[in-house]
């Protein structure tokens, strides 16, 4: 499946916004660390360069990969701009990506000041830096326009459990990936298509109360959920419709029966 890659004005940007963060951890993170060995009576002298070495790693190599990992592809900077680090076929990255995503970071944005990203995602067609080439990722935008459920089938055996079911409002960029999917299903491997549908419907999961019946499948499980969140906006809209027409009746209405033209 294809994705539609991040803007790379919307990248630099983030990339901006994590870099100062995670400067600011890593001044933090040295001053406590000089403050609380100096207490002990720590000598520098001995192993200084160790220190160093391992605090460095820390804050530019493992805070950033479990950022990602915890986040789901994201980081401060990719929430303040809605954009989300996923696999080259759309799932969800793994230990691996964000490793290696991470390990190029400091190279790329910290060392280079972000040229050599930024000279990468020029020559990329996906906006891509010398990390996602490596790891098999991109960054794609959640706050682009959602695709339009089309097509979108509730299985029969589905239809008592999602009319009671209790649906909270599902996270707009979970929607999209989710609609996303079901209308490229078809263009997937057999089993990048059920890797895909157990993510989503893992991650989806939690906004559903009680769990579909047992043995269902997790695709249909995310097309039920996707055709209730249709028919409530499909109810929305004609109660705010009827709403308009009376308010406009009214509005519109003459004493003796006259109405405006």
């Amino acid at each position: 499946m294809r994705v539609q890659p991040a803007h790379f004005a919307a990248r630099a940007l983030s990339a901006v916004i994590d870099a100062i963060v995670y400067s600011i951890v890593y001044i933090a993170v040295f001053a406590s660390a000089a403050w609380f060995l100096s207490r002990i009576g720590f000598q520098w002298t001995l192993l200084s360069s160790s220190v160093v070495i391992v605090l460095t790693v820390l804050t530019t190599v493992a805070v950033p990969c479990a950022v990602e990992l915890l986040l789901r592809g994201r980081s401060l900077g990719k929430l303040a701009l809605g954009l989300r680090v996923v696999r080259d076929d759309g799932g969800a990255i793994g230990f691996r990506q964000a490793l290696l995503r991470a390990l190029l970071w400091q190279f790329e944005i910290l060392t280079t000041g972000g040229a050599v990203a930024a000279f990468a995602g020029l020559l990329s067609a996906r906006s891509k830096r010398l990390g996602d080439m490596l790891a098999g990722t991109t960054a794609v935008s959640e706050r682009a326009p959602r695709p339009r459920p089309e097509g979108i089938a509730l299985h029969p055996h589905l239809y008592d459990w999602i009319q009671q079911a209790d649906l909270a409002p599902l996270p707009a960029g979970l929607q999209h990936r989710i609609v996303q999917f079901l209308g490229s299903a078809s263009q997937r491997t057999p089993r990048s298509r059920a890797e895909r549908a157990i993510e989503l419907a893992e991650e989806l999961n939690p906004h559903v109360s009680p769990a579909p019946p047992p043995g269902t499948d997790p695709e249909m499980f995310l097309s039920a959920v996707i055709v209730r969140t249709r028919w409530e906006h499909l109810q929305r809209q004609e109660r705010a419709d009827k709403t308009a027409g009376a308010f406009r009746e009214r509005v519109g209405t003459l004493p003796h029966g006259l109405h405006l033209r």
